[in-house]
């Protein structure tokens, strides 16, 4: 009987222990996927006044290893702290005569001869002030940050791919199709970083405030997320 009694009681002693770690295990994932959710929230308006006061610290945060063009500093960084596995990654800003208003890519030294954690980036702002594109000093603060958030985006994209990947993504653009389906799936992450709203007031100032070609604007909505699109995602 008193052996019976001994393990009968350290029976449940062991089911209250596993109960125990179950309820502490499901109270961790819920304050984790809480705190995650809360951090994904995407707010409406980034206030530049108050955020500009904060540059110091954000350049500490988000690393002193990124070359940026002086009057877009602010922006990149507020977009910069939303990524912080890019805290390491070298980033260089340049202006360049391009198509669009900007792009980022890796370059292919750093490809070929780096890690993949090592690799450098270019971010190159359009500076072709004869054709009617969208020119990145005249984009509104908030969506200056949504934009830089799409190219961060591309950055995690290329990061997370090998050699043989970066070179087959670079050979995506070629097709219409396969480009819309990544442009799109990186606006999504843009807006899973919680850059949503900054991303929709991006969109909403190319298609209906700025003085882009109507060519321009076409190709837009073909190959990125309408504004609709973006509200939906941050539902």
């Amino acid at each position: 009987m008193l052996f019976t009694t001994h393990h009968r009681n350290s029976y449940f002693c062991r089911k209250y222990c596993i109960m125990l770690k179950t309820l502490l295990l499901f109270g961790l994932v819920f304050i984790v996927f809480h705190a995650t959710s809360q951090a994904q929230i995407s707010k409406r308006e980034i206030d530049s006044a108050f955020c500009v006061t904060k540059i110091d610290s954000l350049q500490k945060v988000t690393g002193f290893n990124k070359e940026i063009t002086p009057q877009y500093k602010l922006p990149a960084l507020i977009a910069l702290s939303y990524f912080p596995e890019l805290d390491s990654t070298r980033i260089i800003f340049k202006h360049k005569k391009i198509k669009t208003t900007l792009n980022s890519r890796p370059t292919l030294w750093s490809i070929i001869f780096r890690k993949r954690a090592n690799r450098k980036f270019i971010i190159r702002i359009n500076n072709r002030k004869q054709d009617s594109l969208v020119l990145f000093g005249t984009v509104p603060f908030n969506a200056k940050i949504g934009l830089l958030g799409h190219e961060f985006s591309h950055i995690i994209d290329y990061q997370n791919k090998s050699i043989s990947g970066v070179f087959k993504r670079g050979c995506s653009y070629r097709n219409n199709k396969k480009k819309e389906l990544f442009e799109k799936e990186i606006d999504s992450i843009t807006v899973s970083r919680g850059l949503g709203w900054q991303l929709y007031d991006w969109s909403v100032y190319v298609l209906e405030k700025s003085g882009a070609k109507q060519e321009y604007k076409t190709f837009k909505k073909d190959i990125y997320l309408e504004p609709d699109e973006i509200k939906k995602l941050m539902e």
